[in-house]
């Protein structure tokens, strides 16, 4: 079975209205709004997988997969990698690397394959000292980090907060982001921690510096988490509907579905 999970980018319906006119306008932000396809949320295959399932070839099938069963010709377009990629060391210089028994070629390597198929690549870091599942996290390195995943030819980048650390690191990694010259898509988890923190989120500042963003807890594989989450967002819609727009949108995290392989 191979276990796909969808990012919607919109908190409802009610956004759809906001989400139709960034496909016509422009905007100087890390990813303009011509560059969305023309569908009204954002999809993608993502593997948030325990360490000894991520690899270089999981994300390649995939690929494959999307190709092969029509997702890409749907619309599906990104192939994300999740938390557990890195080595547990930084490399001489300071840089991510990839865990070499399990990205044996890199992630530039995985990168022009994914690209080979007409799709994008994301990728995993986080805005603290370290990542959830306890690997390098960005702290000190935003500007390293953003422009080793530029190099890298990284489409996208999800913007972890593995402990509640507040706003001054997101935008860090934005502006370090927008330095590379690479159009790269960011996904930050700042509204996400103002909630767990109890503090009312910045949607002006967040919608600023991300191009989604998350705004409540992570979702699991129960009937439950999700109905959680919908009545979180339900019950918010006159907060967050009006800071979705042109290059910028609400994620209420993943919609899990499986499909056998």
């Amino acid at each position: 079975y191979m276990i796909v999970f969808d990012y919607f980018s919109c908190s409802c319906l009610a956004s759809l209205s906001c989400l139709l006119n960034s496909l016509k306008k422009t905007k100087s932000r890390l990813l303009l709004a011509p560059r969305l396809k023309s569908r009204f949320f954002f999809s993608c295959f993502v593997s948030n997988c325990f360490s000894f399932f991520c690899s270089e070839q999981l994300y390649m099938q995939m690929a494959d997969v999307m190709v092969k069963e029509g997702w890409k010709e749907a619309g599906y377009e990104y192939v994300c990698i999740d938390d557990c990629w890195p080595s547990h060391e930084r490399d001489a210089k300071g840089r991510l690397q990839a865990d070499p028994n399990r990205f044996p070629g890199g992630i530039k390597k995985l990168a022009d394959y994914i690209h080979s198929k007409g799709l994008k690549l994301g990728i995993y870091a986080d805005v603290g000292k370290n990542t959830c599942a306890g690997y390098p996290g960005s702290l000190g390195y935003y500007e390293t980090d953003a422009q080793t995943f530029a190099d890298w030819d990284v489409d996208l980048l999800k913007f972890d907060g593995y402990v509640i650390f507040g706003c001054r690191g997101y935008m860090n990694m934005s502006k370090a982001l927008n330095k590379t010259g690479r159009s790269i898509l960011y996904s930050c988890e700042w509204p996400l921690e103002a909630v767990l923190g109890l503090n009312s989120p910045n949607y002006t500042a967040i919608r600023e510096y991300c191009n989604h963003w998350r705004n409540f807890n992570d979702i699991f594989d129960s009937w439950s988490s999700i109905k959680t989450i919908l009545e979180w967002t339900a019950s918010n819609q006159k907060i967050i509907v009006p800071a979705a727009g042109p290059g910028g949108w609400n994620d209420p995290d993943m919609v899990n579905h499986v499909l056998k392989s």
